[in-house]
């Protein structure tokens, strides 16, 4: 993916907003509140919302603002922001996300002081000061990883210091801006959900390492950028079925295809 503006400041913050214009300006206002003793911007990308967001986005003059002529998905707005982007990092944040501390200085020091192919999350919390899911696995993606994942129980638990995972979860992830003018951006055919973890995949397969920090403090008021019904989770279950046909020989995806038929049977 080419990236259009060359670098002059440190972190380029781009939230993708949908029809959460309230939700936006509170993540808005959390950053200014809380970030401190590092140049930043802050990029907003309106994914063609059609309510009163741009409106009232357009008022914020503490944010760039750019209005996507379609609503691509996840992906595909945060790719727009990427293009114009002039940090030396991304931080990718979800609209429905609070800055609790000096989240970002936290991070992009870090980074720096770190090896450079690495992206970060954190261990994100709710509202209620309650953990809420930070990382996750990659999809199995071949027999071999499939009958481990059947007989080993993966971990969810956090133990709340700097650790390597699989996968950070989509609503924070600080990433440097070399990952993806070398990896590419995100795979605008998936619409949403696992995006992330397909940009990671591809990440991970050229050297990057994902690692949650302990020290940033993120609430995410998980959800309330997007109500889950039964049109998402068709969206949810494509977007799964595509990942995995992407990376599996086409074998293993006839037989994956296979067994997921036998559950839907079961249930």
């Amino acid at each position: 993916m080419e990236l259009t503006n060359p670098i002059n400041i440190s972190v380029s913050i781009i939230i993708v907003n949908y029809r959460t214009p309230s939700l936006t300006l509170a993540c808005i206002d959390s950053i200014y509140a809380h970030t401190k003793g590092i140049d930043f911007e802050v990029i907003v990308v309106d994914n063609h919302s059609e309510d009163d967001s741009v409106e009232r986005l357009s008022k914020d003059n503490r944010i760039i603002l750019i209005e996507s002529s379609r609503n691509g998905g996840f992906g595909y707005g945060n790719n727009l922001g990427m293009k114009v982007a002039r940090g030396k990092y991304f931080f990718l944040l979800n609209s429905d996300t609070l800055l609790v501390n000096n989240a970002i200085k936290e991070f992009y020091d870090y980074a720096e002081s770190h090896e450079s192919k690495t992206l970060y999350g954190c261990y994100l919390i709710g509202d209620d000061g309650t953990y809420r899911g930070s990382f996750h696995y990659f999809p199995a993606l071949t027999i071999g990883a499939f009958f481990r994942r059947l007989f080993r129980k993966q971990n969810y638990t956090p133990d709340y210091t700097d650790k390597e995972v699989e996968c950070i979860c989509g609503a924070d992830m600080f990433i440097p801006r070399t990952a993806i003018e070398e990896c590419g951006g995100f795979d605008e055919n998936i619409f949403l959900y696992g995006e992330e973890g397909e940009l990671q995949l591809r990440m991970a397969k050229a050297g990057y390492k994902r690692i949650l920090l302990s020290s940033p403090k993120i609430i995410h008021l998980e959800g309330r950028s997007s109500s889950v019904n039964q049109k998402k989770r068709q969206i949810q279950e494509q977007s799964h079925f595509y990942v995995l046909k992407k990376y599996m020989t086409p074998c293993t995806y006839i037989l994956t295809r296979f067994y997921y038929i036998l559950l839907s049977l079961k249930s």
